[in-house]
């Protein structure tokens, strides 16, 4: 059986020990967009928690938020809320959130402009929301923890965790054999 690396064990650990964490701030808080975290986080994981991103993936959270709050408006009009009218609009705004991301709000990045958009949608589709501003606040806090609660904490451990257990460096394996060199200096 193949031995299993201390990455992957720290990276396991570190991911669930902060997912736990995570929970126990939700349920206090009594945040139920818990499964906006996880999107969030598996975004930032899967394109390698990238520091120098983070402002930007944060304004295209805000404007994914800001999409599903125009497109949710939209779809309070019966004319647009059928089929055809509903897919043109899907594909236009979405033909303007990148058509912006490439002209005039070149901070934001599409998937996470898309990702927050998706989320939005999927919650207020399947959701009746009573209070508007507390709901947005909470969405955004969900994503927002994502990135900082689940991705950097266990981030942050797994980096603990190679200074408390570093890795092993075999030691160099010094050559005693004679080069040619040296065999012709003795045999003279």
């Amino acid at each position: 059986m193949k031995r299993v690396s201390k990455e992957l064990w720290f990276s396991s650990v570190g991911v669930g020990l902060f997912t736990l964490f995570y929970s126990l701030i939700m349920s206090s808080f009594q945040l139920w967009m818990g499964a906006a975290a996880f999107i969030s986080a598996s975004y930032f994981f899967g394109i390698g928690c990238p520091d120098d991103k983070l402002w930007r993936i944060i304004g295209s959270f805000i404007m994914g938020i800001i999409w599903a709050l125009i497109s949710f408006q939209l779809l309070q009009i019966p004319l647009i809320s059928q089929l055809w009218p509903s897919a043109i609009m899907f594909g236009l705004m979405t033909f303007l959130a990148l058509f912006l991301q490439g002209t005039i709000m070149k901070f934001t990045i599409v998937p996470s402009w898309l990702i927050a958009w998706g989320t939005s949608m999927l919650i207020i589709s399947n959701v009746a929301i009573t209070n508007w501003p507390l709901f947005i606040v909470e969405l955004f806090l969900s994503l927002l923890m994502g990135i900082f609660v689940i991705a950097y904490g266990s981030n942050i451990f797994s980096k603990v965790m190679f200074k408390l257990f570093p890795k092993k460096n075999p030691q160099k394996l010094v050559d005693h054999s004679v080069t040619d060199h040296e065999k012709s200096r003795e045999t003279e």
